[in-house]
């Protein structure tokens, strides 16, 4: 059912949302309209904005096809742990310090030409709905298709991404770390 694509702190299941892709487009065109400079460079905003526009209905489809999909109980996926983020490229860091106890389970709304990579590996740009699963404790960056963490120049600007090709969004669970660790776990090295 997944697919390791990205070692263990990115995997790139290869399964999408089935239901809301209508509902994902419409918040990102939102998030274009009510903060459009929220977009940045460099770091992630949570886009606080958008939660009005966000019915309780999505969140709890989503939450019950992400735990159906990832064969994981219900109550792994709280209302409470929800989010909406937007961000512009991000290169190579780790979340470890704000993040030591959960896994993200990131639902695409919007990826440009953006793609989630760990230390190792070349972008490749994500389809509205699809799943990933990433831990925050370990190395990631958010790049242009085709490139590698290490060769994404930084942006010291932080400035307001506006071309929707350099906008990434996302919604996300978080999850409790024994919820999903062994999903995350590398392969034996035998195996």
């Amino acid at each position: 059912m997944q697919q390791r694509t990205h070692g263990a702190s990115l995997v790139r299941t290869g399964l999408r949302v089935q239901q809301g892709h209508d509902e994902l487009q419409r918040l990102y065109r939102l998030a274009r309209e009510l903060c459009p400079d929220q977009f940045i460079a460099e770091e992630t905003r949570e886009l606080h904005a958008l939660y009005p526009h966000v019915s309780l209905g999505l969140i709890d489809s989503l939450r019950q096809e992400l735990a159906a999909r990832l064969e994981l109980p219900l109550q792994a996926f709280s209302r409470d742990r929800f989010s909406v983020h937007g961000c512009g490229p991000v290169g190579l860091h780790d979340d470890f310090f704000r993040f030591p106890y959960v896994y993200f389970v990131i639902v695409v709304a919007h990826s440009g030409q953006l793609g989630l990579v760990d230390a190792g590996s070349r972008a490749i740009r994500h389809e509205v709905g699809e799943i990933i699963l990433l831990d925050p404790r370990g190395k990631h960056a958010l790049v242009p298709e085709g490139r590698t963490a290490e060769e994404h120049p930084y942006q010291s600007s932080h400035a307001p991404e506006h071309d929707v090709q350099r906008q990434f969004m996302f919604l996300d669970f978080d999850l409790r770390r024994p919820d999903l660790r062994a999903r995350l776990r590398r392969p034996p090295v035998d195996a």
